[in-house]
């Protein structure tokens, strides 16, 4: 079993993100939206592996995998206590920006 760890960065893509939905499609949505990420990402507590592996992003050290929840894109990587979430992407956007992360 291991820690989710949300970065700074991550929460705040997060946090952008569900204020957008909040304008555009209303607070309910951006409820559901705001849940159901979390409640996949708690997942990672016991199945650590179960993202799919980011192929931008083999050029790292880390291993980072995606899980992906609507339309977005949760990067994470694995360490051997924890699931650090290192980006909250959404799908319509250039995937190639991931590779500065």
């Amino acid at each position: 079993m291991v820690k989710v760890i949300w970065t700074k960065r991550a929460f705040d893509q997060l946090e952008r993100s569900v204020r957008y939905i909040h304008e555009e499609r209303g607070l309910s949505y951006a409820k559901i939206v705001l849940e159901r990420i979390l409640k996949t990402t708690e997942l990672l507590e016991k199945n650590p592996q179960m993202g799919t592996i980011e192929p931008l992003l083999l050029h790292k050290k880390s291993e980072y995998r995606f899980l992906v929840v609507w339309s977005y894109k949760v990067i994470y990587r694995l360490t051997p206590k924890s699931a650090v979430i290192s980006r909250v992407f959404h799908t319509s956007r250039n995937p190639k920006r991931l590779k500065g992360t």
